[in-house]
C-alpha cells in the first residue's frame, strides 16, 4: 500500500511553502499594484490556500473512508475491476485521468485502488459545504473552482498542484471538468494538466510524471434522470447550487440504499443497480512524450488518454448493450435482440474492447477457458465459440431487460420487447448507449452503423 509521505507533513507545511513561493508572491504583488490594499490581497490569498489545501487524516482515510466506500459500492452495485491498476514506480508521480459519469466515481475509484495507493482528488466546488468539505479534505481532496476569473486564485491552485506533484502525491483528476449530461465523453479541459506540463519541463523536477487513464461505466447512473433534466432545462451549465443539490441527492440515495439492501439481503431479496465497472489503462510517461513532441505533448497526452478512456469506459455488459440494440430494433422478439447484442459484442471485441462479465457468466467463462486449453479442430472450436457467444448474449439480454423493465424503460409481452412507458424512456436509453462511443446511435451512425474511431 502506497501512502505519500508529504501528506503527513500537515496543512501548515503546505501553507508555508505556498506563501514563500515566488510565483504566488508575484501574483499577490500584481494584485496590489492593480489598486488593492496589500492586507486585502494577503487575506484573499490566505482564503484560497485554506480552501485548496486539504488536512489529510490517515485514520479518516483508512478507518472511515475506505470502509464506507467498500460498503457503498457493494450495496449499490456489483463492482468489477475489468483491468487492474498498473504497478507504478516508487520514484514516479501518478495522475489518474478519470472519465466523469457520476458523483459516485470518487467512491468507485477509491475502492478500486484501496489496496494500492491513497489518492487525492481534484473536487468541484459543489462539495464546499459541511460535512462534505471536511470529509473530502480529510481524505486528501483539494477543491477546484471552475471558470473562476481571479489570477491570484489560479496561481495558488497551479502552484499547489505542482507542489504536491513534486512531492509524489498521487492524484485523481477528471479532465472533462464536470459530469456528462448526455452520456457521451466530454471534450477534456487542459487547465490543471497545463500546470503539470509546466512542471515536467522544469529541469529541477526530478521525478517521472505518469498519466494513467481510467474508464468507469455503470449499468445505471444513480443521477441519470437529474442530469438529463438539467440538459433539457437549460442551455447553460448548471449552477453550483444545482450541482450541490444533485450531490446531496446522491448522499441520500447511497445510505438509504445501503440500509434497504441490508434488509433485503437479510430476507434474500437483495437488488442492486447492475455492474459498476472500472478499468485502468497503461501509464503515459509525460517526460518521454515531451522529448518527442515538445509543447504539443499535452495535446498528445490528452489525445492518448481520451482515446484510452473511451475504450476503457465500455466495460459494462447488460444495460448499455441492450439499450443500444433496442434503439435500433425498437420492437423485437427476444431471440432477435439476443442475436443483435451478440453482434454488437463481437464488433467491440474486434477493436479490443471487452465486455465485463460477472459471476452470472461463470459457466460460459469456464467453457471459453476449456476451448483455449483443449486441442480441437478449427471448425468445432468455431461452432462451440458461436454457441457460447449466443449463450452469453442471452444472459446479457435477460439481465439487461430485467434492469430496464424495473425502470419502465422497456416492457415485454409474449416474447416481444418494446420501448417502455417511462416518459423519457428513449432519452434514457440514448444516454446509456452514448457511453459506447465506438458504437454510434442509429440516428447518428455513418456508414451503416459500423464502429468508428474518435
Amino acid at each position: 500500500m502506497r501512502v505519500d509521505l508529504f501528506k503527513f507533513g500537515g496543512k501548515q507545511l503546505a501553507r508555508e511553502e505556498l506563501f514563500n513561493d515566488m510565483a504566488v508572491q508575484r501574483a499577490m504583488l500584481a494584485a496590489a499594484q492593480a489598486g488593492e490594499r496589500a492586507e486585502d490581497v494577503r487575506r484573499r490569498g490566505e482564503e484560497y490556500v485554506d480552501e485548496i489545501v486539504p488536512a489529510f487524516s490517515l485514520s479518516a482515510y483508512f478507518e472511515v473512508g475506505l470502509k464506507l466506500a467498500a460498503a457503498a459500492v457493494r450495496s449499490a452495485y456489483r463492482p468489477v475491476i475489468v483491468k487492474r491498476p498498473p504497478d507504478l514506480p516508487r520514484d514516479a508521480t501518478a495522475v489518474f485521468l478519470i472519465n466523469h459519469r457520476s458523483n459516485f466515481d470518487y467512491v468507485v475509484v477509491g475502492w478500486a485502488l484501496a489496496q494500492r495507493v491513497a489518492i487525492s482528488y481534484a473536487v468541484g466546488e459543489w462539495a464546499r459545504i459541511f460535512p462534505l468539505d471536511a470529509l473530502f479534505k480529510a481524505f486528501g481532496g483539494f477543491f477546484v473552482r471552475r471558470g473562476f476569473p481571479d489570477p491570484l486564485y489560479h496561481t495558488v491552485l497551479r502552484r499547489y498542484l505542482q507542489l504536491i506533484t513534486r512531492h509524489g502525491v498521487t492524484q485523481g483528476i477528471f479532465p472533462e471538468g464536470g459530469l456528462t449530461r448526455d452520456g457521451a465523453l466530454r471534450v477534456p479541459k487542459v487547465g490543471l494538466l497545463e500546470g503539470l506540463l509546466q512542471l515536467a519541463l522544469d529541469p529541477a523536477f526530478d521525478r517521472d510524471l505518469l498519466f494513467v487513464p481510467v474508464g468507469i461505466n455503470y449499468d445505471r447512473v444513480l443521477e441519470d434522470e437529474a442530469l438529463l433534466a438539467e440538459k433539457r432545462g437549460r442551455e447553460h451549465p448548471p449552477t453550483a447550487g444545482e450541482k450541490l443539490k444533485g450531490a446531496l441527492r446522491l448522499l441520500w440515495i447511497v445510505p438509504s440504499r445501503m440500509v434497504l439492501n441490508a434488509l433485503r439481503a437479510a430476507t434474500g431479496r437483495l437488488r442492486r443497480n447492475g455492474y459498476a465497472a472500472v478499468a485502468f489503462g497503461e501509464p503515459i510517461a509525460v517526460r518521454a512524450l515531451l522529448a518527442r513532441r515538445g509543447r504539443a505533448a499535452l495535446e498528445g497526452a490528452l489525445t492518448l488518454s481520451d482515446q484510452e478512456r473511451r475504450d476503457l469506459a465500455k466495460d459494462v455488459a447488460r444495460e448499455l448493450l441492450v439499450a443500444r440494440a433496442m434503439l435500433e430494433l425498437r420492437e423485437t422478439p427476444v431471440s432477435r435482440l439476443c442475436e443483435r447484442v451478440r453482434d454488437l459484442r463481437e464488433e467491440l471485441a474486434r477493436v479490443g474492447v471487452p465486455t465485463a462479465l460477472g459471476t452470472e457468466f461463470e459457466s460460459q467463462l469456464r467453457g471459453r477457458e476449456s476451448l483455449e486449453e483443449e486441442q480441437r479442430s478449427r471448425v468445432v472450436a468455431s461452432l462451440e465459440g458461436e454457441v457460447l457467444g449466443l449463450e452469453e448474449a442471452e444472459e446479457v439480454v435477460r439481465l439487461g431487460v430485467q434492469l430496464l423493465r424495473r425502470r419502465r424503460l422497456l416492457r415485454t409481452s409474449a416474447g416481444v420487447v418494446r420501448l417502455g412507458t417511462h416518459p423519457h424512456a428513449e432519452e434514457l436509453l440514448e444516454y446509456y448507449a452514448r457511453s459506447l462511443a465506438l458504437l454510434p446511435l442509429p440516428s447518428e451512425a455513418r456508414g451503416g452503423g459500423q464502429i468508428v474511431r474518435p
